[in-house]
């Protein structure tokens, strides 16, 4: 089934935002020691790639015996998690293709894979070797964007705990209850409960405080919610501009909450819509372009009082596209038929050039291993590696922006100069 394949296809490799169970982590070896549970590991990875990998001839072209070999001896001596971590994506990487990933607990972006995967992973692994389904969680809202090794505020969830409790967009978060921060474990178990984070806003001010109350979430829920809650309408002089976030395009229910968000900028009699595809997950099926299709009627619901509701969820007005490096998979497939035909203008940078499609497998570890296991192509053409060049390039380093945003800044001033 062709929405089936394409949820397949949605997986990105940036983190994602954490909705985590308490990160159960598996034991390490000391400093100098052998670790079985990394040999073991390495073992599992080695047949699944050689099993599942799309392209097998390129095992010899990269070296994989080689780097399986040094992957081996490196992981069995590993200090701890997060060497064993780095060794295994460093091995994964030799294979130079997107969805292609190993995610531990500890990883934010496990969690959503987890969640949107749910009846794959009930149906395919064992119950050890996955947390409790329904996947649930602890949150705040945020898409964590980890960059060079620091954790970042890559994007908010409207009305989300963390917006409320006024963190923005690029704020680097230093620690939580004086501990040093990871998404994962700040969170976990801690819903109703405040959480001090210690915050750098800008690149030389001093770190500040923020208190932030974590809440009990379904990822896959939390992200449809994220979606619908995103919608705005946003004052430019004469003109007033409908904007959208558009998280990820998982399911036909996401799909609903897009129709949800254009139907009230229609009523609302908006001159323009932004379509904010930056970051988040792919998973967008080719029907869902049909919201660009003029063409559809406009239906009204007529009652006996003689009150109309009118029913349109089309983009009758013109629109620009938002995209970035974390605007992948299904994403990019509409950004590229977007551009394409002319139907909106692409405003950011390049899109991340992952279009392969992908397939979740459990670990031993509770881990997931995210391969690439068939090619795609796009009309015709292999986006993979590539991506979709944007119409209007707007660069944008997000760290300590202090929730400016001069993507959305441009789009908005194309829509009204």
């Amino acid at each position: 089934m062709l929405q089936a394949a394409l949820l397949a296809a949605l997986l990105p490799l940036a983190a994602s935002t954490p909705a985590a169970a308490s990160p159960q982590t598996p034991p390490v070896a000391a400093s100098g020691a052998t670790d079985p549970v990394g040999a073991d590991l390495v073992a599992e990875v080695d047949a699944l790639v050689r099993k599942a990998f799309y392209a097998p001839a390129r095992l010899a072209e990269v070296g994989w015996d080689e780097g399986v070999a040094r992957t081996r001896s490196t992981v069995a001596r590993a200090p701890d998690a997060a060497a064993r971590t780095a060794a295994l994506r460093a091995l994964l990487a030799l294979l130079r293709t997107s969805h292609t990933g190993y995610y531990p607990r500890e990883d934010p972006a496990y969690w959503d894979l987890a969640s949107i995967f749910e009846p794959v992973l009930a149906r395919t692994c064992p119950k050890e070797r996955t947390p409790a389904l329904p996947v649930t969680g602890e949150a705040v809202g945020v898409f964590w964007r980890e960059l060079a090794g620091r954790w970042f505020v890559g994007g908010l969830y409207a009305g989300g705990p963390a917006e409320q409790a006024g963190l923005l967009t690029g704020d680097e978060v230093l620690g939580a209850d004086g501990r040093p921060f990871g998404p994962v474990a700040a969170f976990a178990g801690k819903a109703g409960s405040p959480v001090e984070l210690e915050v750098r806003r800008t690149r030389d001010a001093p770190p500040l405080t923020v208190k932030v109350t974590p809440a009990a979430v379904r990822p896959a829920e939390a992200l449809r919610q994220a979606v619908l809650s995103s919608y705005r309408v946003v004052p430019r002089g004469s003109r007033k501009l409908a904007y959208l976030r558009i998280w990820a395009w998982t399911s036909q229910e996401i799909q609903q909450a897009v129709q949800e968000g254009i139907s009230r900028a229609n009523a609302a009699g908006v001159d323009g819509y932004v379509l904010d595809l930056r970051d988040g997950w792919g998973g967008a099926s080719p029907q869902y372009l049909s919201i660009f299709m003029r063409e559809v009627p406009v239906l009204e619901r007529i009652g006996r009082d003689g009150a109309a509701q009118r029913l349109d969820s089309q983009l009758r007005k013109p629109a620009v596209v938002l995209v970035n490096g974390g605007t992948r998979s299904g994403k990019e497939a509409l950004a590229h038929a977007i551009r394409k035909h002319g139907l909106a203008r692409l405003v950011g940078e390049r899109t991340a050039g992952a279009v392969v499609f992908g397939a979740p497998f459990c670990l031993s570890d509770g881990a997931l291993l995210l391969l690439a296991v068939e090619d795609a192509r796009v009309d015709g053409e292999r986006l993979e590696g590539r991506g979709v060049e944007p119409d209007v390039v707007v660069p944008w380093d997000l760290r300590h922006a202090a929730g400016k945003d001069p993507q959305l800044e441009r789009a908005l001033t194309l829509l009204a100069p």
